[in-house]
């Protein structure tokens, strides 16, 4: 049984209309309570499509225990795009506005990738409702140290999308194959949606690009003022592959140790062989240690 189908079993598909915006989720349950997951990417930019499908069975995995949320980010799968730039705060809206739609009151966010620096942001404005972050390999939010730029995505096969391009991608990202064929399928029909197909063909504006990357260094800025100030306000835990080629593992333990300046209660976990998608390529564990720090905080 691939991925896909494993979350079919616990999860349904619902489009919701936010500001008139059409909005995708995955949801297995109506309740004020909720694991809410947030993917990373940038449409147009990153060369395989994210979304709610990204996770895979690990999705299944967590509804055993509650509720659980999967949304597509602006300009992703389902998920329609506005007319503004899209942004670290843009997606922080996003999953904001997500939330109280879908009526929950409390929620563990886990978030992937540049999703991890949203999620935190997110978690400084909003601690009445959000009880704890769970970031996974998120470069984004992670210190950059000398500024060598990663090259483990550059130059991908083109066009962006496609089925070659999206398996060159994965298959880099990943420690082991063993998961692409699983998820390959669910990438190239979210690269085919009208509204990620929209915000591709705006990603390709070289201002929309740099808008992009400014909103990602201003965000970390933010957050690392925010850490040496009164720091993130929620419990954090931080899980990294320990074979990820976006970032290095001490990328990673410096992310950890900058949000436990103020925040007692971070964690750090590292999963063994995996790459940077742990929750594809050791769903398992991935769930063992994200569950047992939401029960450690509730």
């Amino acid at each position: 049984m691939n991925g896909a189908s494993m979350t079919a079993l616990a999860l349904h598909s619902h489009t919701l209309t936010i500001d008139g915006l059409a909005v995708r989720i995955l949801r297995d349950r109506e309740s004020d309570t909720a694991t809410v997951f947030v993917h990373g990417g940038a449409p147009g930019l990153t060369p395989y499509s994210s979304g709610a499908h990204i996770w895979g069975p690990a999705l299944g995995r967590f509804a055993e225990d509650g509720a659980v949320l999967a949304l597509d980010l602006p300009g992703f799968g389902g998920s329609d795009a506005s007319d503004a730039p899209y942004s670290i705060d843009a997606m922080a809206d996003h999953v904001d506005a997500v939330v109280r739609a879908t009526g929950v009151r409390r929620c563990h966010l886990v978030a992937h990738d540049t999703g991890g620096l949203a999620a935190l942001l997110l978690a400084c404005r909003q601690p009445g409702y959000i009880e704890a972050v769970s970031v996974v390999s998120s470069v984004a939010a992670a210190p950059t140290g000398d500024g060598v730029e990663n090259t483990a995505l550059a130059y991908p096969p083109q066009p962006l999308g496609s089925r070659e391009s999206q398996r060159w991608a994965l298959e880099r990202l990943s420690y082991s194959h063993h998961h692409v064929q699983d998820v390959l399928d669910d990438c190239v029909q979210a690269a085919q949606q009208a509204p990620q197909q929209a915000a591709a063909a705006r990603m390709a504006d070289p201002a929309t690009r740099q808008a992009w990357n400014s909103s990602v260094a201003r965000a970390k800025v933010r957050l690392f003022e925010q850490c040496r100030g009164p720091g993130v306000p929620v419990p954090v835990q931080v899980a990294w592959g320990t074979h990820d080629p976006t970032g290095t593992v001490d990328q990673g333990l410096w992310l950890y140790r900058i949000l436990a300046q103020r925040q007692p209660v971070t964690h750090f976990h590292l999963i063994n062989r995996a790459g940077a998608l742990p929750f594809r390529e050791e769903p398992g564990a991935f769930h063992s240690i994200i569950s047992a720090f939401s029960d450690a905080v509730r």
